[in-house]
């Protein structure tokens, strides 16, 4: 049976989680400063520990003993598959392991999921490179976030870009020790980078933009106006996580002067094993494992009648990438049974010219429109 330390007990775990050197989410959660759980197999002399952090989760310690990893097995399934303990979320987990030997145990541990190994990247920066100033866009400005600009942003769009509570515990720790800016267009919150966690002297930040004023620089700016301030009140690093395939945030850590410090790997869980399926047939997809993806969802759709309209756009997008008009064409009315209304969208897909010279193309991209 795992059991949870108490905020005061964090240290004794610490020389567990030695072998995350890119988690500073861990050191933050152990030195009191952002939300943070840990579960071991013994309270006075920690062996396996199991951290949960505001950027992810991670298994550390003694992997062979088994009756410690059956306890383990139960606790993933009855505590965080449940969604009763969990950081941040409660419907998905990211994973992160040392030693790697633990990799070739998931399957055992967690035998309800297949895995997902993501690959990621660490940044870090400790010298700016970018002057975010020269680069604001007309009709735009930047400001640091504090009480007056969160009181005046609609709630919703916080809370979709970072829920203060669940990664500082309270708006006022976010406050005092949390740096970050936000880029305005027309007095609302366009752009953020969002402060993660801190410890000694480093801070970890993300970026979010509103989808309607990308492609101008805003995440660029907004990240550089936070390394800026990051330095200025005497943190000598600032950190950035980001999957390897997302090319446009690493990419942008880069302009602003974070320099990649090394990779690693996440396994991904989605809590719900059929919106897991799911998931790994979008995982296949952006591999371009075509054959994979359909089979995934071939599988979710046999197990759940009712599910999200672009699970079904997604598997028709597959299917014409695999030259199957037919199976196309059945998957894209099921988009549109199931809600799906973006009809621009689906008639910019290229792969969906297999379908142009149909008299069902037309009827069905006249039905997406009026629906």
């Amino acid at each position: 049976m795992l059991q949870e330390l108490s905020s005061n007990q964090f240290e004794r775990a610490r020389h567990l989680f030695q072998g995350f050197d890119y988690s500073l989410a861990v050191r933050a959660a152990i030195d009191g400063n952002n939300v943070g759980r840990i579960f071991v197999d013994d309270i006075e002399q920690p062996r396996t520990a199991f951290a949960l952090t505001v950027e992810g989760y991670l298994l550390a310690g003694k992997h062979e003993n088994g009756t410690i990893n059956r306890a383990l097995r139960r606790f993933l399934q009855e505590k965080i598959f449940s969604g009763e303990v969990f950081v941040v979320v409660d419907w998905a987990m990211s994973l992160a392991v040392h030693p790697e030997v633990w990799e070739a145990l998931l399957s055992e541990l967690i035998p309800t999921h297949e895995v997902e190994k993501i690959k990621r990247y660490h940044y870090l920066c400790r010298a700016l490179g970018f002057d975010w100033r020269s680069h604001i866009p007309e009709g735009y400005s930047v400001r640091r976030i504090d009480r007056a600009l969160l009181d005046a942003a609609a709630d919703d769009r916080v809370r979709e870009w970072m829920d203060i509570e669940a990664v500082w515990g309270t708006v006022d720790n976010y406050l005092e020790h949390g740096i970050s800016f936000a880029v305005l267009y027309e007095g609302e919150m366009v752009a953020w980078c969002t402060p993660d966690c801190w410890a000694g002297g480093q801070m970890d930040v993300g970026i979010m933009t509103h989808q309607a004023h990308r492609r101008q620089g805003l995440a660029s700016i907004a990240a550089a106006a936070t390394v800026e301030e990051c330095f200025k009140q005497g943190f000598s690093a600032v950190g950035w996580h980001c999957n390897a395939e997302n090319i446009g945030s690493w990419k942008t850590a880069e302009k602003v002067g974070f320099e990649r410090q090394r990779a690693y790997a996440y396994y991904y869980y989605m809590v719900d094993p059929i919106d897991h399926l799911a998931e790994l047939g979008w995982y296949n997809y952006r591999q371009e494992a075509y054959g994979k993806t359909v089979h995934y969802y071939e599988q979710v759709f046999a197990l759940r009648e009712d599910n999200p309209d672009y699970y079904y756009h997604l598997a028709a997008s597959a299917w014409a990438l695999l030259q199957n008009g037919e199976k196309a064409l059945f998957y894209l009315e099921a988009a549109a049974d199931h809600g799906w209304t973006n009809w621009e969208y689906t008639s910019r897909q290229e792969e969906f010219g297999i379908l142009h010279d149909t008299a069902e193309w037309d009827a069905l991209l006249a039905r997406i429109e009026n629906d």
